[in-house]
């Protein structure tokens, strides 16, 4: 009897020595999860710190402020060609008619029936540069302020004065100039007064086209798109007739899908109309 009571006392310790160990194995590996998670905290801390840093280098570095600005200025742009190319060359059209859910404005226009138009924008070029200009302006405004805040949370002092941009329609792009005297002061002093930019796009093209037809139906009252297509093989021309004697135009620039749309009344038929003398008219 007293032999199995050894016995069972040493198999009860081999068995309390095990699960001590098997704790202390278990709690080493508690302990090695929590730092292995800890590191890994502090890993990303690293990280997140270096990054930010480089973020504010890039905020504080004059080059950067004018990349800012400069994508700022792109991207009002673009927006501002979709609403233009859509609409006649308006971002607002005052004069205008519905076409798939679009107000094409009137490039040349008259009320009357039997009577040539009236050009409406005879300098289509400009029209849409100011358009563009009056657009982009108030949209790099506020990306400067941003771009000041971003700046002055840094450390960094920011002067900004007199902004003013300015567009021009030339070959294959619309030209940016971005005059805004800035100053950035942190450490030492850095500065820069215009910036340029160009969008990508085939407006000069397609404007000039639009200004040759219009003004050909304001002299002769229609024009033959054909004709057009062969001066510019690139650009296919549509005319759609519409109610009122009205006309759409599309024209596309083929190699890149880029269309302007813009609307015509000229020598408008009353409904019912079936013939006029030439001498009538």
């Amino acid at each position: 009897m007293m032999e199995e009571k050894r016995k069972s006392k040493k198999g009860n310790s081999r068995f309390e020595t095990k699960r001590a160990r098997n704790n202390l194995l278990a709690s080493k590996r508690a302990q090695l999860t929590i730092f292995i998670i800890i590191a890994v905290i502090i890993v990303i801390a690293l990280v997140v710190l270096v990054l930010f840093r480089e973020e504010l280098a890039s905020a504080v570095n004059p080059t950067g402020a004018q990349e800012y600005i400069e994508e700022c200025a792109e991207q009002a742009t673009q927006e501002a060609l979709e609403k233009l190319e859509n609409q006649g060359g308006s971002i607002q059209p005052e004069n205008y008619i519905l076409y798939q859910d679009n107000q094409i404005e009137y490039v040349c226009y008259t009320e009357d029936y039997y009577s040539r138009c009236v050009m409406q924008k005879p300098f289509l070029k400009q029209s849409i540069e100011q358009e563009i200009a009056n657009y982009v302006e108030p949209k790099v405004r506020e990306c400067f302020k941003s771009m000041e805040r971003r700046l002055e949370s840094s450390g960094s002092q920011v002067e900004v004065n007199n902004i003013k941009v300015e567009a021009s329609l030339i070959p294959n792009s619309v030209a940016l100039t971005i005059r805004a005297p800035t100053k950035i002061t942190r450490e030492r002093a850095t500065s820069f007064n215009n910036l340029r930019t160009n969008v990508k796009s085939e407006i000069y093209d397609l404007t000039m086209l639009a200004s040759s037809i219009s003004n050909y139906e304001a002299r002769y009252g229609d024009s033959d798109t054909l004709t057009y297509m062969m001066y510019y093989p690139d650009i296919r021309v549509e005319k759609i007739e519409r109610e009122s004697g009205s006309r759409v135009y599309i024209l596309t620039h083929k190699p890149t899908n880029e269309k302007f749309t813009f609307a015509m009344r000229s020598i408008a038929w009353p409904a019912g109309y079936l013939g006029v003398e030439e001498n009538e008219l």
